[in-house]
C-alpha cells in the first residue's frame, strides 16, 4: 500500500545520496569573530521561530516521496519532499542572518500527514481549511565547511522523523520530552514538535569558546545558530565525551524518550556514545525509551555499527540491569515524482 500522492509534480531535485562527506575546502570566512555570532544568538532567542504550516496538496509540488516499512510491508511512516507556492515561500522570507552571510544555504521542504482535527500544544484546533491534514516543515541546509556532517538532511533523518510522525507513535509523543542525539539539520526534532506536539531538546556538538576539539571533524560554532533557526528553540551543545555534560542534559532536561539517527559514523564515537546512552536511561535521566535508526549496507557502511550492534545485544546499557533491547530491520522507499524512480534504503531500528 502507498499513501496518496499528487498529481502536480515539477522537476526533482538531485536526491543525496552521497553518504560520505564531501572534501574539505577552506573558506575565507569560517572565522567568524564571537561577538557577532553572539550578537545573533540573542536576535534569536528574542522572538524566531521554525517555519511550520498547515497546507494542502493544491499548495506544493511533489518533488519526491518516502515510504517506511517493516519486514511485514505494513506502512509505518511516509513523508512527502516539495516545492512550496510562492505565496508559502513569499511569507517565510526573512532577513539574512549570520549563517547565511558567511555560508550557502538551501531550504528543503517536507509535508507530514496529520490526523484530521489535530490539535497543537494548546489544545486549539491547528487546521484551519479545507483539506489541511498535511504539516509543512522547512529545513534550512548549510555548507560542509560550517555544518560538516550535520550539514544536510540525511536519509536516516528523514526515515525517524517518517517513523515519529505515523500512527505508530505520533500519539504516544504527544506531551512527552523527548530529546534527540546528533540532531543535525533538525528534522526529526522539528517533526516531534509540530507533528507530534512533544516538548523537544535538539542536540548535536559543535565548536564554541573554550571548546577543545582536537583533530575530531566538528561543525563550526554558527552551525548551532541553523540548528536553533531549523527547529525554533535553543539547542543544546551536547559532546558524548564529556560525562558530565551528558549528566547536566540528563538530570536538567529529564527526557522521557531519546531518539537518533545515523549515530554510529566513526568507531571513536561508539562507546562515548553508549556511555551517554546509558547515562539518559538511568534513573537520574528519566528515559523510559530510546529509538534509534541507523542505516545499513548497501546503502550505506558503517565500520563501527556491528561492534556497536554486538555491545547492545549483549547488554552494554543499565549496569546490569535489564534493558529490553529490540532490533529490527526498515526499508525505505523513495520514488522521485517526476521519473517515477525509486531507491531503496535500509535501515535498522532499535528501540530499548
Amino acid at each position: 500500500p502507498r499513501s496518496p500522492r499528487w498529481s502536480s509534480i515539477q522537476s526533482p531535485i538531485s536526491p543525496y545520496q552521497n553518504q560520505k562527506p564531501p572534501p574539505f575546502r577552506h573558506n575565507r570566512f569560517e572565522i567568524i569573530p564571537s561577538l557577532m555570532t553572539l550578537y545573533f544568538n540573542l536576535l534569536f532567542l528574542a522572538g524566531s521561530s521554525a517555519f511550520s504550516i498547515s497546507t494542502s496538496q493544491n499548495n506544493v509540488a511533489l518533488i519526491q516521496s518516502y515510504t517506511l516499512y517493516d519486514k511485514e510491508r505494513r506502512v509505518l511512516g511516509c513523508c512527502d519532499e516539495v516545492r512550496p507556492s510562492e505565496k508559502y515561500s513569499d511569507a517565510e522570507e526573512e532577513e539574512e542572518d549570520e549563517v547565511e552571510m558567511f555560508y550557502a544555504t538551501t531550504k528543503r521542504y517536507f509535508t507530514f500527514p496529520t490526523p484530521e482535527n489535530n490539535t497543537d500544544a494548546a489544545g486549539e484546533d491547528s487546521n484551519s481549511g479545507e483539506d489541511n491534514n498535511n504539516k509543512l516543515l522547512q529545513i534550512r541546509q548549510t555548507s560542509f565547511g560550517c555544518g560538516r556532517l550535520g550539514a544536510t538532511v540525511w536519509p536516516s533523518a528523514i526515515a525517524l522523523a517518517s517513523l515519529l510522525a505515523g500512527d505508530t507513535y505520533r500519539s504516544s509523543m504527544q506531551g512527552k520530552r523527548i530529546l534527540e542525539l546528533g540532531s543535525g539539520c533538525g528534522l526529526p526534532t522539528l517533526t516531534a514538535k509540530e507533528v507530534c506536539c512533544a516538548d523537544v531538546l535538539a542536540t548535536d556538538y559543535w565548536e564554541s569558546e573554550g571548546v577543545v576539539v582536537g583533530n575530531r571533524l566538528v561543525p563550526k560554532d554558527l552551525f548551532g545558530v541553523n540548528l536553533a533557526f531549523n527547529v525554533g528553540c535553543q539547542p543544546r551543545n551536547l559532546d558524548w565525551h564529556d560525562e558530565l555534560s551528558v549528566f547536566d542534559v540528563s538530570t536538567n532536561f529529564k527526557p522521557d524518550i531519546v531518539v537518533g539517527s545515523d549515530l554510529v559514523y566513526y568507531p571513536d564515537d561508539s562507546e562515548p556514545l553508549l556511555q551517554t546512552l546509558d547515562i539518559l536511561v538511568k534513573n537520574g535521566g528519566g528515559a523510559q525509551n530510546m529509538l534509534l535508526i541507523l542505516p545499513l549496507p548497501p546503502t550505506a557502511e558503517r565500520e563501527a555499527l556491528p561492534e556497536f550492534r554486538r555491545r547492545l545485544e549483549g547488554g552494554a546499557l543499565g549496569n546490569g540491569e535489564d534493558k529490553d533491547v529490540v532490533m529490527d530491520e526498515l526499508e525505505m522507499i523513495v520514488r522521485s515524482a517526476s521519473t517515477n524512480e525509486e531507491e531503496i534504503h535500509n535501515f535498522l531500528r532499535i528501540r530499548i
